[in-house]
């Protein structure tokens, strides 16, 4: 069993002889689903997990799964040649259109069996622990996983961008569970599961479905198992899966105690944001302070309009104004210790006023609402900065103060601009299969190059010379060879019993066969030239003519030889009536 940092729980198996047989067995668990689950959930998390196992899902499962996993990582991985071509055509575009059509249809095909196989966990889990319990675990896994997708991606990615993260990261996960706004906005998820998103392929039913097979009684304002506590959990294997799942950022972080990194992430946010409005504020007023100010005599101006579109270009550009003025404002009352941002789970940041200021939270929020709708608003807000004791025409420091910060403006550094590491280790791999192919490419190029300049092109090709065995006549025999099995003796077809003898005539073909001195298929064999010997002594010796000699060694008209030169001779007369004079 191996714990996991997803909310998730999954079981897998590695079968033998292709599922015939029992491999191994292992099941992941995830640690927010441990830590904020009840006891009859989780139980019910666990037989259905454990029906995988009963029904044997998992011994042809893991061969559908590792197909599929297979075709997606192939399509991952054309889609990123493809965008490498830069929009010219190429092979890797048509290996992706014929390698989509057939993982969709792979992927249908398994579908249906895939998801007959949940429905069945399901009702393993019904047997065992009932249907109410089993509805709330799986109401409450879908709001969880809503719940930590927002913690991730909201507030510890983020802020893990800056360097800091919590001391215990699933013990935050759990506090910001526990807040009554977040378990409001769980429950809406639990009564009306959101599923708009997945994926037409997905393995898993909707939520719905699998409800009302089960028989599911309606959901309730509140859980059935509220006010019981998670089954504990070791500290130590939990900080482990932390660490793994830090470690895969490959930036050195500090964790701090939950309560100082709330607080600082509330603070790094409105930061962020009062930041995006001054920068927007210079864009239009370059020769401005970077101060209230200078954003108010902007907006008198009548140019609230271009501000918020300086913010963003999404409708509903007047919404970010109002929450960017909002965390400006109170950023001027934080840098006066007027104020201190406090951590929101469901808005990011609140502000909370010193004691003795004698300010309301409320009562700001409205006028910056105001200021944001209608310019003619901005003297209200100006008359309440001052009464509380905040200078609208001093810069508004951008400095952390929860955590030890270079002065200066402090900005999230968001993890959504970095390259997602799956797309880095891909296109480290293609640089690497890159590399690889031209050093192949390169060594061969070199060798062909070395090849063509140690060869001499004016130097005659020699066949080589095969001394085969020779029968009586000088022809090649197969009697040298005695593992050389003797050919079949073919019948004549009057011998061949079941032929019609009256009247049959066979009458073979005639066919005439040259001599064999004319074929030219003897293997021509060396001589090397010895003192004293001419071209035509040498044509006498082997019964051919200096003509045929020419033309064997390709001499040409030339007559003269070497002492020490190799010739090739034939091997037996090639020519009737040579001569020696």
């Amino acid at each position: 069993m191996y714990l996991t940092a997803e909310v998730n729980a999954s079981v897998s198996e590695r079968p033998r002889m292709l599922g015939l047989l029992v491999g191994e067995r292992t099941m992941y668990l995830g640690v927010p689903l441990l830590t904020n689950l009840r006891e009859p959930e989780l139980r019910a998390v666990l037989c259905h997990e454990l029906g995988h196992y009963a029904g044997r899902h998992t011994r042809f499962g893991a061969l559908t799964h590792r197909g599929a996993a297979s075709l997606d990582s192939t399509l991952f991985r054309l889609r990123m040649t493809a965008r490498s071509e830069n929009g010219t055509p190429g092979y890797a575009r048509l290996f992706r259109a014929v390698i989509e059509l057939y993982a969709r249809v792979y992927l249908r095909v398994s579908l249906s069996v895939r998801r007959r196989q949940e429905f069945e966990a399901d009702a393993g889990a019904v047997a065992e622990v009932g249907a109410e319990a089993t509805a709330e675990a799986l109401r409450e896994v879908h709001a969880l996983g809503f719940a930590w997708a927002g913690f991730r991606d909201r507030f510890l990615l983020p802020i893990q961008g800056l360097g800091f993260v919590p001391d215990d990261v699933f013990a935050a996960f759990t506090d910001m569970v526990r807040d009554p706004a977040v378990r409001e906005r769980m429950a809406e998820l639990r009564a009306r599961p959101v599923e708009a998103s997945r994926s037409p392929l997905d393995s898993h039913p909707p939520l719905s479905r699998r409800l009302e097979l089960i028989g599911a009684p309606p959901p309730g304002d509140h859980r059935a198992t509220d006010g019981e506590p998670p089954p504990p959990i070791a500290r130590e294997p939990r900080l482990r899966v932390q660490e793994r799942m830090l470690d895969a950022a490959r930036d050195p972080v500090t964790p701090l105690p939950r309560a100082q990194w709330t607080d600082l992430a509330a603070e790094a946010f409105a930061i962020e944001l009062a930041a995006l409005l001054l920068d927007a504020a210079h864009a239009l007023a370059p020769d401005g302070d970077r101060g209230l100010d200078t954003v108010f005599d902007l907006l008198e101006r009548g140019e609230g309009e271009r501000l918020a579109r300086g913010l963003t270009t999404a409708p509903g550009p007047h919404d970010q104004l109002a929450e960017a003025l909002y965390a400006l404002v109170g950023q001027a009352l934080v840098g006066r210790n007027l104020a201190r941002w406090a951590p929101g789970w469901t808005e990011g940041y609140r502000l909370e006023y010193r004691r003795g200021t004698g300010g309301d939270p409320e009562v700001l929020a409205a006028l910056v609402a105001a200021v944001a709708r209608d310019a003619g608003a901005v003297d209200g807000l100006r008359r309440e900065l001052v009464r509380l004791g905040a200078d609208p025409g001093a810069p508004v420091p951008l400095a952390l103060r929860t955590v030890a910060a270079p002065a200066g403006r402090t900005r999230v550094r968001r993890t959504g601009g970095r390259m997602p590491e799956h797309l880095a280790r891909e296109l480290r791999r293609q640089r690497t299969v890159r590399g690889f192919t031209l050093g192949v490419l390169a060594v061969v190029g070199v060798i062909w190059v070395v090849s063509l300049v140690g060869s001499d092109p004016s130097r005659p090709y020699s066949p080589p010379v095969t001394n085969l065995p020779t029968g009586p006549t000088g022809v090649p025999d197969a009697s040298g060879f005695p593992g050389l099995p003797e050919p079949p003796t073919i019948p004549h077809p009057r011998d061949v019993p079941g032929l019609p003898g009256s009247g049959f005539t066979y009458s073979p073909p005639i066919v005439t066969i040259p001599p064999y001195e004319s074929w030219g298929i003897l293997a021509p064999i060396p001589h090397t030239v010895r003192p004293g010997d001419t071209l035509s002594g040498i044509a006498c010796r082997y019964d051919t003519t200096v003509e045929h000699l020419q033309r064997m060694n390709d001499m040409g008209s030339r007559t003269e030889i070497a002492v020490g030169e190799e010739l090739r001779v034939p091997n037996g007369p090639l020519e009737s009536g040579a001569a020696c004079g």
